[in-house]
């Protein structure tokens, strides 16, 4: 056998703490680069979430890897208890923790992995390695769920379907991005956001079940992906809108760009074009202005022909 990290055993040989402790130490750390190599910081199947009345959500049972790289896995079904007065949308996160037993000499012998499911108003990600993989809406009174494929691995055997679908042995699982998209239903162009801003734009289609595409553009006109879920990151506000957010630190000067494909039930679309006026200003009287509505859009991508302003007063 090849010399790698491990214990050299030998006939006769005293067999120490230290000798123990280190082919421990060495399964470990090789445990977690093949965790990181899989995916850490993703689930790997399961947790798939719904509504169970107007307080509470039901999770199915799952397998992921923290941002740590540390195993958290739900073995059986459970249910979580939702309060909204705080705040009305919720992130559902993995929280990993040890459980210590048979305690020797007053230091617990024996640890095990231990997984809790918390609701938490911030946005990730967690400084704690805290795992989010649903999103929960009580607004209306009723509980609306979604859950982001950016969160998941795709499975092995993906089939680009965008979907989420159980496999054979009936886990839970991102079917991977589906090909052949075509054109965006709503596409917002680059956005100035500033650092520690956001900006909510209305798109229209009427649903949370969406494929969504971010872009980031620097000031010295770099367009990259780097920093997504950190440095910024996008919030679908409800069925109509689409927050562009960047965390507080950064380049003063950055553009945000998403994406919209609808997939699913329900995904219609708006029936009528959606106005986009632009920020609210002050003007002086018989100061000259201008009006800008170049950021509305129509559904499908038809052109806009026309503009009406109208004074309300």
């Amino acid at each position: 056998m090849r010399d790698e990290a491990k214990v050299r055993f030998q006939d006769g040989m005293r067999v120490t703490r230290q000798h123990m402790e280190h082919l421990q130490d060495t399964l470990l750390a090789d445990a977690i680069q093949l965790r990181q190599a899989l995916g850490a910081g993703k689930v790997c199947h399961g947790f798939q979430t719904v509504a169970a009345g107007s307080d509470k959500v039901k999770v199915s049972p799952g397998l992921a890897f923290d941002a740590l790289a540390r195993p958290v896995i739900l073995d059986t079904e459970t249910e979580v208890p939702l309060d909204f007065s705080a705040a009305k949308k919720q992130v559902l996160a993995l929280v990993y923790s040890v459980r210590a037993e048979s305690p020797v000499n007053g230091v617990p012998s024996l640890l095990y992995h231990r997984t809790g499911v918390e609701a938490r108003a911030a946005a990730p990600p967690y400084a704690d390695g805290a795992l989010p993989f649903a999103e929960v809406d009580g607004t209306g009174g009723t509980i609306l769920v979604f859950q982001k494929p950016e969160w998941y691995l795709t499975a092995p055997d993906h089939r680009h379907s965008g979907q989420f679908r159980a496999d054979e042995a009936a886990r839970w699982r991102y079917d991977g991005v589906p090909l052949g998209l075509g054109d965006p239903r709503f596409d917002s162009g680059f956005v100035p956001v500033p650092a520690g801003g956001e900006v909510r734009l209305v798109h229209g289609l009427n649903t949370i079940n969406l494929l969504v595409q971010m872009q980031c553009r620097l000031a010295n006109g770099v367009i990259t992906m780097q920093g997504f879920g950190n440095s910024f990151w996008y919030e679908l506000a409800g069925h109509q809108e689409v927050a562009l957010v960047r965390s507080a630190t950064g380049e003063d000067e950055v553009s945000l760009r998403v994406a919209l494909w609808p997939f699913g039930a329900g995904a219609t679309g708006p029936a009528m074009p959606i106005a986009i006026a632009g920020a609210d200003f002050l003007a002086e009287f018989g100061q000259s202005f201008a009006l800008d509505g170049g950021r509305s859009r129509s559904f499908d991508g038809k052109p806009l022909k026309k503009y009406v302003w109208t004074q309300m007063s």
